[in-house]
């Protein structure tokens, strides 16, 4: 253990000392807290002095104790040993430097480690090896494609996963993967895929129709497992051999293929049990370690569509590095401008209720006042950023014209105002503050409000607090008064405590992030049980969306499909359920020389398709190419 280990060690032993406070002590005890003799610790005592960290006074005689001063702060110690293990790559080992600091300086050295992030170059005996480095402060609770509710696990399965077929986002249209080929009868009722031969999974074997059946089987058998309305109209699976599979169905689905490409379609093999945490696919990549500190997937060389370029991926956890985005970005790139790759997300933020609750949100009166409360434009107005924009609706570039509520005093419709567009399309209407407070407190007036106070639960994050206070504050203007209680939507959606879910809270302010299949997104939102809109339903709300869903999916023209969507949505929006506020674009920037960086779905970059391209003749065989990948 190098000498500076062995003060931090020390140091921390003594947490409510102070640099040049004196302390009585004896080597014995300091032997003990360094689990070392008694002799080690005169020779490790030595070497603090010699490097003017501590001053000692060894006191000889029974009884009597030394006194040991501590003159460096712990914090220089600890920088300059986190520094030279971030200069010989020793990414581990300065992590676990940080995280047994006090958590305000485990912050400012994770801080640094923003630097080491990116992709980097590295040559050695077996040639060049590129690695994406990838920083995440939430963890990933499981990676079995059935149960996932998080966009950041949902990136890793469509890594280490492939599905029967595949959707491209640029012509619109589903595409074979696993499948080389699929047909249906004219009816939908009836599916057959064909796969193709000689794919391998990363444990080795070659995939075939059994995995294909077990797959599935393995969803509508169990039902508790959340995605299983998805793929509810499955009456039966057959292997016919080796190559081909049906399946019969006991309804007309002709969205049946699309729902074939989503993430909770991923094909499992039969012959290993599914660890969620360490999960066995056909994917590009293969995940090799997954603890609480980091993530890596390597590349699967046999892949059947081409091996990647990039070697291998390491995503950490580092929870305490909740910065400013703005510092980061400017830090990985001081020598010149990134260039930069916006993307416009797919979803967007809203706030629902909590339906599983008994309280005044049942009551449709109470709710539409919410939703005069929580006015987008209003909200965009008073706290608007660039990456942002007011929405009303989840479905981006919609054109609709947004309802004028009735007067719930007068049961006439309100005078309208004039309108203009929130920039996406949508036609909505402008309200003065007064004029939505006023129609806000006549709805509440109308309403089973009793004065109680209730709670609303916000995903942790700086921007949706501050829009969770600025709502509160327009509450507090017409009488209802509201607490904001922070929350993970990691424990809400596995609701590993009831405390950590919203179960005590009535209303619910998040976002839903879609891939760039939109229809299936919100079929997905509105039937995987594992989403936060479907958690706050209650059994009612559940078979209505399943139901509506369920005859959205036996229209065989897609444009018919999308528009009976939009009425479920102006549906849910109607009854208050569903308050849309805005949406939003991130910006990834990267290096010059990362070529072919494409944000996918869920708004990570597409790593079957990132490669580098390094300057001819370049002198260093090690580089570094910075790139912010924004985890919202």
């Amino acid at each position: 253990m190098d000498v500076s280990e062995h003060y931090i060690q020390l140091r921390l032993n003594f947490p409510h000392v102070h640099d040049e406070q004196e302390v009585h002590t004896t080597v014995g005890e300091l032997a003990e807290f360094l689990c070392c003799t008694m002799r080690n610790m005169n020779l490790i005592m030595n070497k603090f002095k010699e490097n003017g960290w501590v001053g000692w006074n060894p006191q000889r005689g029974r009884g009597k104790k030394s006194i040991l001063v501590f003159y460096i702060p712990l914090l220089k110690v600890a920088g300059e040993r986190f520094d030279y293990l971030l200069s010989g790559n020793r990414m581990e080992d300065a992590y676990e430097l940080a995280a047994a600091l006090p958590i305000p300086m485990g912050e400012l050295l994770i801080q640094r480690m923003q630097t080491q992030f990116g992709l980097r170059s590295k040559e050695g005996d077996k040639g060049r090896v590129d690695t994406l480095r990838i920083p995440q402060n939430t963890p990933f609770k499981t990676l079995d494609p059935t149960q996932t509710g998080m966009w950041g696990e949902v990136f890793i399965i469509a890594e280490v996963f492939d599905r029967l077929v595949r959707y491209n986002a640029e012509r619109q249209i589903c595409e074979p993967s696993l499948a080389m080929a699929w047909e249906g009868d004219a009816d939908g009722r009836e599916w057959t895929f064909y796969l193709h031969k000689g794919i391998p999974f990363h444990h080795g074997r070659t995939l075939d129709a059994e995995d294909v059946k077990f797959t599935f089987d393995r969803i509508i058998s169990d039902k508790s497992n959340p995605c299983r309305p998805l793929f509810g109209s499955i009456e039966s699976i057959e292997a016919y051999d080796q190559l081909t599979v049906r399946f019969v169905l006991n309804k007309p689905n002709f969205m049946f293929p699309d729902l074939m490409s989503s993430m909770s379609a991923s094909i499992l093999p039969r012959d290993v049990e599914m660890n969620p945490l360490h999960p066995i696919g056909t994917g590009p990549y293969r995940l090799t370690r997954h603890d609480s500190k980091l993530l890596v997937l390597d590349v699967f060389v046999a892949y059947f569509r081409g091996r990647a370029y990039v070697d291998r991926v390491e995503v950490w956890q580092l929870p305490h590095s909740a910065k400013a985005e703005s510092i980061i970005k400017h830090d990985l790139f001081p020598d010149a401008q990134p260039r930069a790759v916006q993307h416009e997300m797919q979803g967007g933020v809203y706030m629902t209720f909590n339906m599983q609750k008994e309280g005044p949100q049942h009551d449709v009166n109470f709710r539409r006042a919410v939703q005069q409360l929580l006015n987008a434009h209003e909200l965009s107005e008073a706290l608007g950023s660039t990456n942002t924009q007011a929405a009303y609706s989840l479905i981006r570039g919609r054109v609709q014209e947004r309802q004028q509520p009735e007067d719930p005093d007068q049961g006439e419709p309100w005078k309208q105002h004039p309108e203009q567009s929130d920039g996406s399309g949508v036609s909505v209407p402008v309200l003065s503050v007064e004029t939505s407070l006023a129609q806000a407190a006549a709805l509440l007036r109308r309403s089973s409000y009793q004065g109680q106070s209730l709670s609303v639960w916000v995903e942790e994050g700086e921007r949706m607090e501050a829009d969770m206070v600025w709502f509160a504050e327009r509450c507090r203007q017409i009488g209802l008064h509201i607490n904001i209680m922070p929350g993970d939507p990691v424990h809400a959606v596995y609701q590993d405590e009831l405390e950590d879910g919203f179960g005590d809270c009535d209303l619910i302010y998040t976002g839903e992030v879609f891939n760039d299949h939109v229809m299936l997104s919100l079929v997905t939102m509105y039937t995987f049980q594992n989403t936060l809109f479907l958690i706050a339903m209650n059994d009612y709300w559940r078979h209505e969306l399943e139901q509506e869903c369920g005859r959205v999916v036996m229209i065989q023209e897609p444009a018919e499909r999308m528009d009976r969507l939009i009425q479920l949505e102006n549906r849910l929006i109607r009854e208050a359920l569903l308050l849309p506020t805005y949406s939003f674009k991130e910006e990834h920037a990267h290096h010059d020389s990362l070529r072919d960086y494409r944000v996918a779905g869920y708004g990570l970059p597409d790593l079957r398709r990132l490669w580098v391209k390094k300057r001819p003749g370049a002198e260093n065989k090690d580089a570094s190419y910075p790139v912010y990948i924004p985890l919202w």
